[in-house]
Protein backbone atom coordinates (compact mmCIF):
# COMPACT_ATOMS: atom_id res chain seq x y z
CA UNK A 1 0.00 0.00 0.00
CA UNK A 2 0.85 3.94 -0.11
CA UNK A 3 3.64 4.85 2.19
CA UNK A 4 2.76 7.92 4.42
CA UNK A 5 5.86 9.57 3.72
CA UNK A 6 7.35 12.99 4.33
CA UNK A 7 10.71 14.18 2.63
CA UNK A 8 13.40 15.17 4.79
CA UNK A 9 16.97 16.77 3.75
CA UNK A 10 19.77 15.48 6.12
CA UNK A 11 22.78 17.25 6.40
CA UNK A 12 26.42 15.60 7.00
CA UNK A 13 28.81 16.97 9.20
CA UNK A 14 29.33 20.55 10.21
CA UNK A 15 27.40 23.76 8.13
CA UNK A 16 30.88 24.58 6.20
CA UNK A 17 31.15 21.16 4.72
CA UNK A 18 27.72 19.92 4.69
CA UNK A 19 26.46 17.62 1.79
CA UNK A 20 22.63 17.32 1.62
CA UNK A 21 21.22 13.92 0.01
CA UNK A 22 17.38 13.42 -0.40
CA UNK A 23 15.23 10.71 2.00
CA UNK A 24 12.08 9.69 2.85
CA UNK A 25 10.80 8.98 6.43
CA UNK A 26 9.08 5.31 6.40
CA UNK A 27 6.89 3.79 9.13
CA UNK A 28 9.05 0.67 10.28
CA UNK A 29 5.82 -1.48 11.58
CA UNK A 30 2.24 -1.33 9.93
CA UNK A 31 -0.70 -3.08 10.92
CA UNK A 32 -3.55 -4.12 9.18
CA UNK A 33 -7.32 -3.47 11.36
CA UNK A 34 -10.15 -4.45 10.87
CA UNK A 35 -13.82 -5.19 12.90
CA UNK A 36 -14.18 -8.78 15.03
CA UNK A 37 -17.51 -8.96 13.38
CA UNK A 38 -18.95 -8.13 9.86
CA UNK A 39 -21.24 -5.37 8.83
CA UNK A 40 -21.64 -2.41 7.13
CA UNK A 41 -19.58 0.73 7.78
CA UNK A 42 -21.60 3.96 8.92
CA UNK A 43 -19.03 6.31 9.84
CA UNK A 44 -15.36 6.33 9.21
CA UNK A 45 -13.47 9.36 11.01
CA UNK A 46 -9.82 9.24 9.77
CA UNK A 47 -8.01 9.36 6.59
CA UNK A 48 -5.00 8.42 4.99
CA UNK A 49 -2.18 10.60 7.03
CA UNK A 50 -4.61 11.35 10.51
CA UNK A 51 -2.40 10.99 13.45
CA UNK A 52 -4.39 8.81 16.06
CA UNK A 53 -3.96 7.92 19.81
CA UNK A 54 -4.36 4.31 21.18
CA UNK A 55 -7.85 3.61 22.20
CA UNK A 56 -9.46 6.59 19.27
CA UNK A 57 -12.37 5.59 17.54
CA UNK A 58 -11.47 4.76 13.60
CA UNK A 59 -14.40 3.68 12.34
CA UNK A 60 -18.04 1.96 13.16
CA UNK A 61 -20.73 -0.53 12.26
CA UNK A 62 -24.60 0.03 11.67
CA UNK A 63 -24.86 -0.34 15.46
CA UNK A 64 -29.02 -1.33 14.54
CA UNK A 65 -27.66 -4.84 13.22
CA UNK A 66 -25.78 -5.68 16.51
CA UNK A 67 -28.13 -3.83 18.50
CA UNK A 68 -31.22 -5.94 17.59
CA UNK A 69 -29.60 -8.58 18.26
CA UNK A 70 -28.81 -7.80 22.21
CA UNK A 71 -32.66 -6.86 21.91
CA UNK A 72 -33.57 -9.94 21.11
CA UNK A 73 -30.86 -11.92 23.39
CA UNK A 74 -32.43 -10.03 26.04
CA UNK A 75 -36.28 -10.90 25.54
CA UNK A 76 -35.12 -14.46 25.60
CA UNK A 77 -33.69 -14.00 28.48
CA UNK A 78 -36.67 -12.26 29.89
CA UNK A 79 -38.94 -15.03 28.65
CA UNK A 80 -36.62 -17.91 29.54
CA UNK A 81 -36.15 -16.59 33.11
CA UNK A 82 -40.32 -16.67 33.70
CA UNK A 83 -40.40 -19.86 32.30
CA UNK A 84 -37.91 -21.34 34.42
CA UNK A 85 -39.47 -19.96 37.85
CA UNK A 86 -42.64 -21.41 36.73
CA UNK A 87 -41.40 -24.93 36.47
CA UNK A 88 -39.35 -24.76 39.50
CA UNK A 89 -42.74 -23.83 40.93
CA UNK A 90 -44.47 -26.70 39.52
CA UNK A 91 -41.58 -28.90 40.62
CA UNK A 92 -41.95 -27.51 44.57
CA UNK A 93 -46.10 -28.51 43.90
CA UNK A 94 -45.21 -31.69 42.73
CA UNK A 95 -42.81 -32.57 45.47
CA UNK A 96 -45.34 -31.70 48.07
CA UNK A 97 -48.04 -33.71 46.05
CA UNK A 98 -45.69 -36.71 46.24
CA UNK A 99 -44.85 -36.17 50.07
CA UNK A 100 -48.45 -36.32 50.18
CA UNK A 101 -48.80 -39.63 47.77
CA UNK A 102 -51.05 -37.96 45.75
CA UNK A 103 -48.61 -38.79 42.78
CA UNK A 104 -46.23 -41.36 41.55
CA UNK A 105 -42.20 -40.75 41.50
CA UNK A 106 -42.41 -41.14 37.71
CA UNK A 107 -45.14 -37.72 37.82
CA UNK A 108 -42.65 -35.95 40.39
CA UNK A 109 -38.88 -37.08 37.94
CA UNK A 110 -40.98 -35.76 34.90
CA UNK A 111 -41.55 -32.19 36.98
CA UNK A 112 -37.95 -32.52 37.75
CA UNK A 113 -36.61 -32.91 34.41
CA UNK A 114 -38.83 -30.01 33.05
CA UNK A 115 -37.42 -27.51 35.68
CA UNK A 116 -34.21 -28.55 34.94
CA UNK A 117 -34.33 -28.19 31.48
CA UNK A 118 -35.60 -24.66 31.18
CA UNK A 119 -33.13 -23.66 34.02
CA UNK A 120 -30.54 -24.52 31.07
CA UNK A 121 -32.25 -22.38 28.76
CA UNK A 122 -32.35 -19.81 31.10
CA UNK A 123 -28.73 -20.21 31.47
CA UNK A 124 -28.10 -20.27 28.05
CA UNK A 125 -29.79 -17.34 27.03
CA UNK A 126 -28.23 -15.15 29.46
CA UNK A 127 -24.48 -16.57 27.73
CA UNK A 128 -26.07 -15.92 24.37
CA UNK A 129 -26.81 -12.16 25.66
CA UNK A 130 -23.55 -11.37 27.18
CA UNK A 131 -21.95 -12.81 23.90
CA UNK A 132 -24.04 -10.11 22.27
CA UNK A 133 -23.45 -7.56 24.54
CA UNK A 134 -19.71 -8.48 24.14
CA UNK A 135 -20.26 -7.58 19.87
CA UNK A 136 -21.75 -4.74 20.45
CA UNK A 137 -18.51 -3.55 21.69
CA UNK A 138 -16.78 -4.47 19.00
CA UNK A 139 -19.06 -2.55 16.01
CA UNK A 140 -16.02 0.28 16.83
CA UNK A 141 -12.89 -0.05 15.38
CA UNK A 142 -10.49 1.89 17.81
CA UNK A 143 -6.54 2.50 17.23
CA UNK A 144 -4.59 -0.30 19.02
CA UNK A 145 -1.83 2.14 19.67
CA UNK A 146 -0.60 5.84 18.65
CA UNK A 147 -0.11 5.91 15.33
CA UNK A 148 -0.14 7.25 11.37
CA UNK A 149 -3.01 5.88 9.17
CA UNK A 150 -1.68 4.78 6.06
CA UNK A 151 -4.09 3.26 4.09
CA UNK A 152 -7.85 3.39 3.54
CA UNK A 153 -9.18 -0.03 2.79
CA UNK A 154 -13.32 0.38 2.98
CA UNK A 155 -15.29 3.10 2.61
CA UNK A 156 -18.00 4.28 4.51
CA UNK A 157 -21.53 2.45 3.44
CA UNK A 158 -19.04 -0.74 2.86
CA UNK A 159 -20.37 -4.31 3.89
CA UNK A 160 -17.43 -5.75 5.50
CA UNK A 161 -16.38 -9.17 6.94
CA UNK A 162 -14.99 -10.28 10.56
CA UNK A 163 -11.51 -9.38 10.33
CA UNK A 164 -11.52 -7.72 6.30
CA UNK A 165 -8.90 -4.87 6.69
CA UNK A 166 -10.41 -1.46 6.57
CA UNK A 167 -7.30 0.97 7.79
CA UNK A 168 -3.23 0.42 7.82
CA UNK A 169 -1.91 1.95 10.85
CA UNK A 170 1.85 3.15 11.35
CA UNK A 171 2.82 2.94 14.70
CA UNK A 172 4.05 6.62 15.63
CA UNK A 173 7.38 5.71 17.82
CA UNK A 174 9.60 3.84 15.11
CA UNK A 175 10.12 4.73 12.19
CA UNK A 176 13.43 4.01 9.75
CA UNK A 177 15.08 7.30 7.22
CA UNK A 178 15.60 5.43 4.11
CA UNK A 179 18.28 8.22 2.56
CA UNK A 180 20.21 7.66 -1.27
CA UNK A 181 23.18 8.21 -0.35
CA UNK A 182 26.15 8.04 -4.15
CA UNK A 183 28.64 5.24 -3.63
CA UNK A 184 31.27 7.41 -3.81
CA UNK A 185 29.85 9.92 -0.52
CA UNK A 186 28.92 6.36 2.01
CA UNK A 187 32.46 6.27 3.07
CA UNK A 188 31.53 10.03 4.22
CA UNK A 189 28.03 9.18 5.55
CA UNK A 190 29.78 6.56 7.96
CA UNK A 191 32.23 9.11 9.23
CA UNK A 192 29.96 11.89 10.12
CA UNK A 193 29.59 12.92 13.42
CA UNK A 194 25.71 13.29 13.48
CA UNK A 195 23.08 13.21 10.66
CA UNK A 196 20.90 16.79 10.93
Amino acid sequence: GPNYQRRQAAAVGPAVDSAVFAGEVKPRHEADLGFRIGGKIVARQVDMGTRVRKGQPLARLDPADVGLQTEAAAAQVLATETESKFAQAEFDRYQNLFREKFISASALDAKKSARDASRARYEQAQANLAVAQNQASYATLVAPEDGVITAVAAEQGQVVAAGQPVLRMARESEREVAISVPENRIGEVKAAQKLV
